[in-house]
């Protein structure tokens, strides 16, 4: 698998990269059939692709959509799927997601490239930044054909949940699940609380992939003060 900065090294010294919590959101899902035979895994905020490739090596989908803003990303992304042997069944957006259509300012962190943020800088000495195209998912999978297949949506969007979010509303009221990385800290309360409505009209738990034994309710969201990986089903 090829890689860049923070993500790469942590491959090069570990053999890979937050595959413990992929594995144990795919495990938890299949176990109470939720993973349909043709499942389709979207990866928002792909970086280089590795929870891509995880989820299509799992055995559990059969296709997946991985989008990321950042070029130099992106192309590692695709890439990637060429080494790996998927880039048959991989469609790689290299856009940011959004609520709507339109750009939005990429900020770049100068040395975790799994960091860059949109709208904000990652970084007090980050200064580099550019405008990238924006896209709603769900219109990308409609164009792609996939939307009714989608097995699991995997969020990792550094603070940009809540927009990514309001453009999910169609696969979100499906309840198709969700897994995100939320640090309470890069949201206001009143973000918090539009995360957690959105998330509560549709699902009654989530689960903290550190222990997927231990189910919470989506209110726990409003209170948590550490980061933690969720998955909502």
């Amino acid at each position: 698998m090829l890689f860049r900065s923070v993500v790469g090294a942590w491959l090069m010294w570990h053999g890979g990269y937050q595959r413990r919590e992929i594995d144990k959101a795919i495990s938890v899902l299949a176990e109470n059939g939720r993973l349909s035979a043709d499942a389709v895994f979207v990866d928002i905020g792909a970086n280089i692709g590795t929870h891509t490739v995880y989820a299509l090596r799992s055995g559990q989908f059969t296709r997946a959509v991985a989008f990321e803003p950042e070029p130099k990303n992106a192309r590692l992304l695709a890439m990637n799927m060429e080494a790996n042997g998927v880039a048959n069944v991989v469609t790689v957006v290299p856009k940011a997601v959004g609520e709507a259509t339109g750009t939005a300012t990429l900020y770049l962190h100068p040395r975790n490239k799994g960091a860059h943020a949109l709208g904000r800088s990652p970084s007090v000495d980050g200064q580099e930044q550019f405008e990238v195209p924006v896209v709603r998912v769900e219109d990308v999978l409609a164009e792609c054909g996939v939307e009714e297949r989608v097995g699991l949506l995997w969020v990792d969007v550094e603070g940009h949940e809540l927009h990514v979010m309001r453009g999910l509303k169609r696969l979100l009221a499906r309840g198709v699940p969700i897994s995100f990385e939320y640090t309470p800290q890069q949201h206001s309360d009143e973000a918090k609380r539009e995360i957690t409505a959105l998330l509560g009209a549709h699902y009654t738990q989530i689960r903290s992939l550190n222990d997927p034994s231990r189910r919470l309710p989506i209110s726990a969201l409003l209170t948590t003060q550490n980061m933690d990986d969720f998955l909502a089903f």
